[in-house]
């Protein structure tokens, strides 16, 4: 045995620790600042598009009011809102949840496979290492009862 040794060892494994908290503590502001971006972009981008659509809306309701009346009009332009609203929501999976999924499954997990797969994996690790964990418990159960065994002998003996 060579107490050297094993101080170097640990130096060394000290270091690689400090040297993994210290990339986790980058990554994780990587990957904070990236996700802000992302929020604040959209953000901005929804506000800007819902203005231009007030905008839009005023000007082709003005529009209209050359062959309707103007409330009839706003009327149209409202009903044609409802729709395009109703669409959005019909597609909202499709052309939102999904790229958002798959962006921040890029972003934050650094993997590019679909979040239904990473999260089918994350499941299917979990219920082995749960089985794992109730294996070793049923184990140490039956020990603990053995020793339990060899208690009461040894109590029964005095």
């Amino acid at each position: 045995m060579n107490p050297t040794l094993y101080n170097q060892l640990l130096s060394d494994t000290q270091a690689y620790l400090k040297t993994q908290y210290q990339l986790l503590q980058v990554r994780s502001i990587e990957q904070t600042s990236q996700l802000l971006g992302l929020i604040i972009a959209l953000f901005a981008i929804t506000a800007i598009v819902v203005v231009g659509l007030i905008f839009l809306a005023i000007a082709l309701a003005a529009w209209l009011e050359q062959w309707l009346p103007m409330w009839a009009s706003y009327l149209v332009i409202a009903g044609a809102m409802l729709l395009i609203a109703l669409g959005v929501l019909w597609g909202r999976r499709l052309w939102f949840v999904r790229p958002i999924e798959k962006h921040l499954g890029e972003v934050v997990l650094d993997n590019p496979q679909p979040l239904k797969q990473q999260k089918q994996a994350i499941e299917n690790q979990s219920s082995m290492q749960r089985e794992l964990l109730e294996r070793d418990m049923a184990e140490i159960r039956r020990d603990w009862a053995q020793v339990q065994q060899i208690w009461q002998m040894i109590q029964g003996l005095f």
